[in-house]
């Protein structure tokens, strides 16, 4: 089911607007002159011109796919599937703690002083009021979106235009007293006001005419950023200093205290904090479309790519969203800075997979559709990445404790590539044979932990065979199920079916071919067996793996005579990841088999982590 296309252009530049204006509007300007001084004026300038370009990729890109997957879509178009879930699990770590780090950001204008629990309890009350937001429909959310996007516009000139009358040149004295490094480190940590592009781009399956409208918003919005950006700046310098600006927690209202007075201070705090916590809604919204997308590219479980039939979201793909963003948000609540320096690295690393990406889909697609041609097509992306190569080095350089986090950043990208592992191999067939080649003689050592000799009595008991019978063992592996068989059926033959030609080796050397002569290998996915043949079918780690489940178990039951027997054995829920949907639960295993003319049998075991679904019958 297609999302609803209902985001207008005025919508959604307000709503780029609130999700990439962010904390950092709220917070950076005082970071940065803690850094530069009054010299941090010509890092945002710099900042403006290098967001601007960005935009313009962006804008290309989204013309050309205006997919809800964003950079998630673009690294797949130009690197392929493996590139683009590390882009999309990126992406999705960089959401989850922008989340919890504009819910802290929030907390810091609103609750200052109050206790953490307090704190704690306040920021998973947002979360959950918005999430539940988001799922209710897109009509609703961009509502509620749209008025945080005034209300950071409103906070931010309101804080400009009376500011302008009081600023003091004697504070941009001396201008240039900040050493070049420094100016490049304020710029590292202001390019967080500019982070978000990708948000705009997960919501372009939700737009109307998206590969118009997208671009235009996004470089638009981002002139205004800018242009905000820099004037806010010179009015806080020029008002408070440098020096002392630099050193407030919350700078805005310190600034609005030196122009309004101490009675203003907490009205203004309330203001500030409208739009902050719009913007952590803004994320709240958009994110789970990005999980929608890597669902319905089978990168990601299945479930998360489902779409309510009432509101046309993708609620399964907000539940977890709520999950994760409340974990995180616990975890960083106390504080802003660290969550700053994971977040920051992370965009530069994943801005820099779209600018491969951008030049990559101009050298092999010259001639692709462009509703939006974003200039210096080469040389522009070759100048980002080595800017942002510079910004790391200057951060990794000058700030002491940069190298651990970045390290942490990268742990948390690399924790998806075991994910990504799991959900092929319920997915693809041949990445499926290709992995069990690889990892042969780890998964023969290992797999027995899992599946020892009580588990295979059970399955090979089900199938209640006789010497002379012929069976299938489906998905042998590495032959344990298919020694024990073989032994029983010592005037019948065996037939071990595999995907994976090292797994079948192993599995020759257990079953011995001079001793026993009666077991047959075939590497082979799609079996093209007679049907009616067999006495009986076995598959142990097997159907978790197919693609299409049900149709699997269509045709080993087809295999079968009339009243032989089949036992399979999967494994569902492990390790905490979910398993597939057929093993949810008993219900869910039972719809699989029906209108097969089958006597069924079901029965769950928990252990070691670990569902183990038994699964046996009888022919009719």
């Amino acid at each position: 089911m297609p999302l609803k296309k209902t985001i207008g252009r005025t919508t959604l530049l307000l709503l780029t607007l609130n999700a990439i204006l962010g904390t950092g509007i709220f917070f950076l300007p005082a970071i940065g002159a803690q850094y530069a001084g009054p010299a941090s004026l010509i890092s945002w300038i710099i900042m403006s011109i290098i967001a601007v370009l960005i935009s313009m990729y962006f804008a290309e890109l989204v013309s050309m796919f205006p997919k809800s997957g964003g950079v998630f879509e673009y690294v797949k178009k130009s690197h392929g599937e493996f590139a683009s879930f590390i882009a999309g699990w990126t992406a999705w770590i960089v959401a989850n703690v922008t989340i919890a780090m504009l819910i802290v950001g929030s907390l810091y204008y609103l609750f200052s002083g109050y206790s953490f629990l307090f704190s704690m309890f306040a920021a998973i009350i947002f979360i959950i009021v918005f999430n539940y937001v988001s799922y209710r429909g897109i009509g609703v959310s961009t509502k509620l979106l749209v008025f945080f996007g005034v209300m950071t516009i409103i906070s931010l000139l309101a804080l400009i235009l009376p500011g302008v009358a009081q600023i003091s040149p004697a504070n941009f004295d001396p201008f240039f007293v900040a050493p070049i490094p420094f100016i490049f480190l304020a710029i590292y940590f202001i390019a967080e006001t500019f982070f978000g592009w990708e948000t705009a781009t997960y919501l372009s399956e939700e737009v109307k005419n998206a590969r118009k409208v997208v671009p235009k918003v996004l470089i638009h919005s981002t002139i205004i950023i800018a242009l905000i950006s820099i004037a806010l700046v010179f009015v806080c310098i020029g008002v408070a200093g440098s020096q002392a600006f630099g050193m407030q927690e919350v700078p805005l209202v310190f600034i609005s205290n030196i122009l309004f007075g101490s009675g203003f201070t907490k009205i203004f705090a309330i203001i500030v904090f409208i739009p902050l916590i719009g913007t952590a809604a803004s994320w709240i919204v958009s994110s789970p479309r990005l999980l929608y997308a890597m669902s319905r590219d089978k990168v990601l479980v299945s479930s998360l790519g489902k779409i309510n039939k009432k509101h046309q979201t993708p609620h399964n793909a907000i539940l977890f969203q709520t999950i994760v963003s409340i974990c995180v948000t616990i975890v960083g609540l106390a504080n802003f800075r660290i969550l700053l320096s994971l977040l920051i690295p992370l965009v530069i690393i994943l801005y820099s997979f779209v600018m491969l990406s951008f030049l990559k889909l101009r050298a092999t697609m010259p001639k692709a559709k462009r509703y939006y041609k974003a200039p210096l097509g080469r040389a522009g992306p070759v100048f980002i990445i080595l800017f942002n190569i510079a910004l790391l080095i200057i951060w990794l350089t000058q700030v002491s404790d940069a190298l651990s986090t970045l390290l942490l950043g990268i742990f948390f990208i690399l924790i998806g590539i075991p994910l990504y592992i799991i959900i092929k191999l319920q997915t693809d067939e041949k990445f499926t044979g290709k992995f069990y080649d690889s990892i042969s003689t780890f998964w023969d050592k290992s797999f027995s932990y899992w599946y020892g000799k009580a588990e295979r009595k059970k399955v090979i008991e089900k199938l209640k065979l006789k010497s002379s019978n012929i069976v299938l063992d489906f998905g042998c592996g590495s032959g344990l199920t298919t020694y024990e068989i073989s032994k029983r059926v010592s005037n019948g033959t065996v037939i071990a079916v595999d995907l994976s030609e090292k797994q079948m080796k192993k599995a020759m050397k257990k079953t011995g071919q001079t001793k026993m002569p009666n077991v047959i290998y075939i590497k082979e996915s799609k079996l093209r067996l007679r049907n009616n043949c067999f006495d009986a079918v076995a598959a142990v780690g097997v159907l978790e793996h197919m693609e299409n489940p049900k149709e699997a178990i269509r045709k080993l039951i087809k295999l079968l005579k009339k009243g032989g027997h089949f036992s399979f054995m999967s494994f569902g829920r492990s390790l905490g990841i979910p398993g597939p949907d057929f093993l949810k639960n008993e219900k869910a295993v039972r719809d699989v088999f029906k209108g097969l003319n089958v006597t069924l049998n079901v029965k769950k075991e928990s252990k070691k982590l670990t569902e183990y679904w038994y699964v046996w019958g009888e022919k009719n």
